[in-house]
């Protein structure tokens, strides 16, 4: 046609618009996105980072604060102790916890009583001593406040470093500490060290307290006229735009609430975008390029394109007339060849279309027979489903358990003969009625609940109500029901009636606390007679005393003034009677050292039971030097208890082996802790006589001995009082021994 357009000009137009105008507006979506990307990026990151930095610096705080808790509950404690005691604790606290450059506590009035100042140089403890800081601002803030506070940041004369102080009022008085702040910059440079940028940190008043710059730290540099600053400092948390004497700045601030400091993660937005700006040459390059090999690759597969498009349209023309054995032009490119296989089986249609109805009409037969063969077997499963809805009917009725179902409105659709005799109504009359009406919003209302979860219940005991309004205790199990579809159509419940066994078990109750309020009035009767065996055993002692020293005195009277008139078997019965005397006084003293330990208060503080052991070895090495014991101490054994009672403990143990090693040249003692168990248990072993275990249940008994007086001497008191000291602080004490080889005593505390 004359005037048509030229096809090869036309795709050469629309082949370089096809790969141009997409890769531009793509280029330009895409800086778009990586620009808005990157921002959020460095926005998410920013904030991140300076959230981070800011509960970093909250953990930092925290510790210190914890420290000054634990210093005023050590102080109030020992506030009735001697200065020196305090103040080295308070030095070793400092020391330890690395924290304070310096520790004060105050008295009452204000006044410095105790005080820790570390390695400050020329400066000592006694010229703080009685020093009054009342007048501080912070002490008055915390004792208003009964609770701990700090004061603003400022430059510490003595460290250079940034400090505020801490004030924590108690009882008796005040803990003060100058808190460092040199290690917020640590944390500052450590959080800037991953980034192109700047972290820091500024207090309440905007000045800088932690800057990888430390000149603007040492010179309080002033930063509060910034506007990201200001947000801050007002509660803003995010991330802004600003400048910085003319530099764009992307900035994220974070305000850390508990002092009202900010944490400020800064970076120049030409860093930011950087990464844009270098994608956008490389985009501009790639883009010119691209229409350079477009043009070329343009002309050079035209020609291809065309040659069999020419054979294809002559191919077309012979079938056109009337000529259906079609000639396909040489192969080039897939679609070209997908067009005349495609002209090529349009020819080939016509001839076949007859056989394709044949081959159509036989599939219609085997269609039929097939569909005649699924309706014989539909039926039989018909059949067998009929079968199995009769047994379940017949399950349904006979079952000793009451057994309801409901559709997903709560409507009854069965209720068999065991729910009549249970609740009382006939299936007429619940038949299509409202369940949870019938109950009571006993089983109805755990229907509903089922119905609404999609989920079993088993075994839940309830309370219903039969027909006539009396109560009936059922043990109820629901679950859905579904159709064919697995959607959930209702509800079945099965109920059994447990009123007899509730019954049964409100009278076992009421039987046991019967029995619990005897054995609790029984109890109260023994520990009185307990207590006054106790005071009885404690008033026998004491007026034991007195005949006793007359008996041992008169004996000593005779021997001295009366002696050389005395017979020997005269002067051998009165020192039979002063040896039992001295035996009796110390039977007494045994007796009310055991009364004492079972009357007396108990106060549980730290005890080195390891410092305790060496003493006593040390005082029984000097009271006999001339014996070779050896002793093995394990060092560092600290348990909680009361420190008196725990030392007539170890005293009685180590008297014991010490006593019945007397016989070895070669004694050994040890003592230490182990893991028997699962629990940490104390021991003190020895290589002395040992003893049998058969007579184990007579070791911790009063006045027991498993010895002859002959052969060790002793009262049988000391295991006793070891015994009820251990219990007294809810521990446990058992031991192990053979004849001959030694014994070893075990005591576990809680």
């Amino acid at each position: 046609m004359v005037g048509s357009p030229s096809l090869k000009r036309a795709l050469v137009v629309a082949f370089i618009l096809t790969a141009v105008v997409p890769v531009v507006a793509i280029g330009f979506i895409c800086f778009e996105f990586l620009k808005r990307d990157i921002v959020c990026s460095v926005t998410t990151s920013n904030l991140a980072l300076a959230r981070s930095v800011a509960g970093e610096v909250e953990s930092q705080l925290r510790e210190p604060m914890n420290v000054l808790r634990h210093v005023a509950e050590i102080a109030e404690m020992r506030s009735s102790a001697p200065t020196g005691t305090l103040d080295r604790f308070l030095e070793s606290e400092q020391k330890i916890s690395g924290y304070f450059d310096s520790l004060f506590v105050l008295d009452r009035r204000g006044c410095v009583s105790h005080v820790a100042l570390g390695q400050r140089e020329g400066a000592h403890p006694e010229d703080y001593r009685g020093l009054e800081m009342s007048n501080l601002d912070v002490y008055r803030d915390a004792r208003k406040a009964c609770d701990l506070r700090w004061s603003p940041t400022f430059i510490s004369m003595s460290s250079g470093e940034p400090t505020m102080t801490i004030a924590l009022p108690f009882d008796g008085g005040t803990v003060l500490g100058n808190l460092s702040l040199k290690g917020l910059a640590r944390i500052a440079e450590r959080a800037g060290n991953g980034i192109v940028g700047t972290v820091f940190v500024v207090n309440r008043k905007g000045r800088v307290i932690a800057h990888p710059d430390h000149r603007l730290v040492a010179e309080q540099y002033n930063l509060g006229n910034m506007e990201i600053v200001q947000r801050g400092l007002k509660g803003e948390a995010g991330t802004f735009r600003y400048a910085v004497g003319g530099s764009p700045k992307l900035g994220s601030v974070v305000r850390i609430e508990r002092t009202g400091w900010a944490v400020v993660v800064e970076k120049d937005e030409a860093t930011v975008y950087a990464p844009v700006r270098r994608l956008q040459g490389i985009f501009l390059g790639g883009l010119l390029a691209t229409i350079l090999v477009g043009i070329v690759g343009a002309f050079l597969s035209l020609g291809r394109i065309l040659r069999p498009v020419s054979c294809l349209i002559e191919s077309v023309q012979r079938i056109a007339g009337g000529w259906y054995d079609f000639t396909p032009p040489p192969a080039s490119y897939r679609e070209v060849d997908d067009l005349a296989a495609s002209f090529s089986l349009m020819a080939a249609a016509v001839r076949e279309r007859e056989e394709l109805l044949r081959e159509r009409n036989e599939e219609l037969v085997m269609t039929e027979e097939e569909l005649r063969q699924q309706i014989d077997e539909y039926q039989k499963s018909q059949d067998e489903l009929s079968v199995t809805n009769q047994t379940l009917q017949t399950t349904f009725g006979a079952s000793p358990l009451a057994m309801v179902t409901v559709d997903r409105d709560g409507v009854v659709t069965m209720w068999n003969g065991a729910a009549s005799r249970i609740f009382g109504w006939n299936p007429e009359e619940v038949m299509g009625a409202f369940l949870p009406i019938l109950l009571d919003g006993g089983e109805g209302a755990l229907a509903d609940r089922v119905l609404a979860t999609d989920r079993s219940v088993a075994g839940m005991e309830l309370t219903c109500l039969r027909r006539d309004g009396s109560p009936v205790s059922v043990s109820l199990s629901a679950a859905p029901l579904c159709n064919v579809r697995e959607e959930p159509s209702g509800v079945i419940t099965i109920s059994a009636d447990v009123t007899d066994r509730k019954r049964a078990e409100a009278d076992i109750r009421r039987l046991n606390a019967e029995l619990e309020l005897r054995v609790a009035e029984r109890t109260t009767q023994l520990e009185t007679a307990n207590r006054e065996l106790e005071s009885f055993s404690y008033s026998v002692s004491h007026d034991l005393r007195a005949p006793l020293r007359h008996i041992d005195g008169f004996s000593l009277a005779l021997l001295e003034d009366c002696g050389d008139s005395l017979t020997a078997q005269g002067g051998e019965y009165l020192k039979r009677i002063r040896s039992a005397a001295g035996r009796m006084g110390q039977l007494i003293d045994d007796l009310l050292e055991l009364s004492r330990v079972s009357r007396g208060a108990v106060f549980y503080e730290p005890v080195d039971l390891s410092r305790t052991v060496r003493s006593l070895a040390a005082e029984l090495a000097e009271a006999e030097p001339t014996r070779q014991v050896s002793f093995e101490i394990e060092d560092h054994v600290v348990v909680n208890g009361d420190t008196r009672l725990l030392r007539i403990v170890l005293a009685n143990l180590i008297g014991n082996a010490w006593k019945y090693t007397g016989r070895n040249e070669q004694a050994l003692i040890r003592f230490g802790a182990t893991e028997i168990d699962g629990v940490r248990a104390m021991f003190v072993s020895d290589n002395g006589a040992g003893f049998d275990m058969s007579y184990y249940d007579k070791l911790f008994g009063p006045f027991q001995r498993l010895h002859a007086a002959t052969d060790f001497e002793g009262t049988g008191i000391g295991l006793a009082t070891v015994q009820r000291i251990i219990h007294r602080h809810g521990g446990r004490v058992w031991a192990e021994a053979a004849v001959g080889r030694g014994a070893t005593f075990y005591f576990s505390l809680p």
